[in-house]
């Protein structure tokens, strides 16, 4: 009986031990019924190593997806500015496997406006599933970026002997620049570009002439670019070629009209005649490096022509003129004219007024057909805007003694020709004006009267500039003007020198 009482007790014990454990079982299920009657969210796995590159008004992408082969798209979202507001945007790239495994991925988003962006990057199943998503900034590039580009500075740029164009950089920017480029069109039409490492310290360019235009700009690869940026270009223009014309080169060329005393002769047609040789003061001491009077080798260091300031024969008259060519072809820049430095400063027959005109050819008497009248009158023939005698020394106290010499030499004995006949074909219309120049007094004071500027400015030289006239000249003709430092009708010249580009 004892044992039958121990079974039951046991089997009420298991009954009343099941029905709780069923009670229980029950208040857990209503407790997460509402999380089981939502089902299972499924992750497939994010995008992973993420990079981002930069663009002209695009971003391009690169990235990794995993094994999974149900994967199917990966879609990139981002907002963008449009018409004042932000504006939703998103792009679908299809997954296409290549390989099993691991697989990179790209993309690129163009049109994009110039801005930083952030892009969310997230990957979808063929069961709809998708992954967590990922962040990425990145910036698209646009005119903004260009125009904050800087190019390489140069300290100059010459024309050397060798008739190449130099660059001489300053030391490239730090940051972004990859290199320079020089380009421009060379003298056979043909485009040239030069790219410049940025350890380079001289370029040389080729087929270059004065005047002609290059433009420099640098090349530029920014931080996580995908391509380079061309900086805005500027433009520079080539500079003249700059030295000491050779006198060793320089001869005289006579025309009618110039006044060639003392030599080769004192007539109308001494132009033509050769010339002898003697201890002269003629157009040759024009180019032999001495401004003084006194003698050197035989020879004196000045042009000093003959007084004719009694005389009123017309081929004396005003303005004289002097023809000379400088032997080779030459892009003028500068002159200096030299006075004879042994007189007094600003005294004596030196010239305060004159002109300066050039050509590349003359024409001889064979463009005349012959005509020996014509081709005279067509250089002796010279327009000038001569200067008032009278009004360059009326004013000076100390000119008095001057102005009754001026008015009895130019008036009584006719020194200063006359205007010529409007419309005479003559030598102007083809010769080319490279100034109108006066040597000036840097004091200022009365005639007779002198500093130590007016003396320095004597014995060096006075220093003018000449006007790009856009081609290369041979010869010169000097045009002087009345009145001299003296009034006298006398012409003393000590030296002129000229500079120039005659490569």
């Amino acid at each position: 009986m004892k044992t039958i009482h121990r079974i039951i007790i046991k089997m009420i014990m298991a009954a009343a031990c099941f029905a709780l454990i069923m009670v229980s079982c029950d208040d857990m299920n209503s407790l997460h019924e509402k999380y089981l009657d939502r089902g299972i969210d499924i992750y497939i796995g994010a995008t992973d190593s993420i990079s981002v590159e930069s663009g002209l008004n695009k971003v391009g992408f690169k990235w990794k997806i995993n094994a999974d082969p149900r994967i199917n798209k990966v879609v990139i979202s981002w907002e963008e500015p449009e018409d004042g507001a932000m504006v939703k945007k998103s792009a679908t790239i299809p997954v296409e496997r290549t390989t099993d495994g691991e697989m990179w991925m790209n993309h690129v988003l163009y049109d994009l406006p110039e801005a930083e962006y952030i892009f969310i990057f997230q990957i979808f199943d063929s069961s709809g599933n998708t992954s967590k998503t990922v962040e990425i900034s990145g910036s698209a590039l646009g005119n903004i970026y260009v125009e904050n580009l800087r190019n390489r500075n140069f300290k100059s740029i010459s024309k050397l002997e060798t008739g190449q164009m130099m660059i001489d950089w300053e030391l490239a920017p730090s940051g972004t620049l990859e290199y320079s480029v020089v380009e421009y069109v060379n003298t056979n039409g043909e485009t040239v570009k030069v790219e410049v490492p940025n350890d380079e310290e001289k370029t040389y360019l080729e087929g270059l002439d004065t005047g002609d235009e290059v433009e420099i700009y640098g090349v530029h690869l920014p931080e996580n670019g995908m391509e380079t940026f061309q900086s805005i270009g500027r433009y520079y223009t080539m500079p003249k070629f700059e030295r000491l014309l050779d006198k060793a080169r320089f001869k005289d060329a006579f025309k009618p009209g110039d006044n060639t005393s003392p030599q080769p002769g004192d007539n109308i047609n001494a132009w033509a005649n050769t010339w002898p040789i003697g201890d002269n003061r003629d157009i040759r001491q024009l180019w032999d490096n001495n401004a003084r009077n006194d003698a050197v080798n035989g020879f004196r260091g000045i042009l000093h022509t003959n007084d004719k300031s009694g005389d009123a024969n017309p081929i004396w008259q005003f303005p004289h003129k002097f023809t000379f060519e400088i032997g080779t072809e030459a892009t003028l820049t500068r002159l200096v004219y030299q006075a004879r430095v042994d007189n007094g400063s600003f005294t004596g027959h030196s010239p305060r007024f004159f002109e300066v005109w050039a050509t590349d050819i003359p024409k001889t008497i064979d463009d005349f057909g012959g005509d020996q009248a014509a081709f005279e009158k067509y250089y002796r023939t010279t327009y000038v805007i001569q200067k008032d005698p009278n009004n360059y020394v009326a004013n000076d106290a100390n000119y008095t003694d001057k102005l009754s010499k001026v008015e009895s030499r130019c008036v009584t004995n006719k020194f200063v020709a006359s205007e010529p006949e409007p419309g005479i074909y003559n030598w102007q219309e083809d010769w080319v004006k490279l100034g109108d120049f006066e040597a000036e007094k840097p004091s200022g004071l009365p005639h007779g009267q002198r500093n130590d500027a007016d003396n320095s400015v004597w014995t060096n030289g006075f220093d003018f500039s000449l006007p790009d006239v856009g081609k290369k000249v041979r010869y010169i003709r000097l045009v002087v003007k009345f009145p001299n430092w003296d009034t006298s009708n006398c012409i003393n010249i000590g030296e002129v020198t000229f500079y120039g580009d005659d490569i």
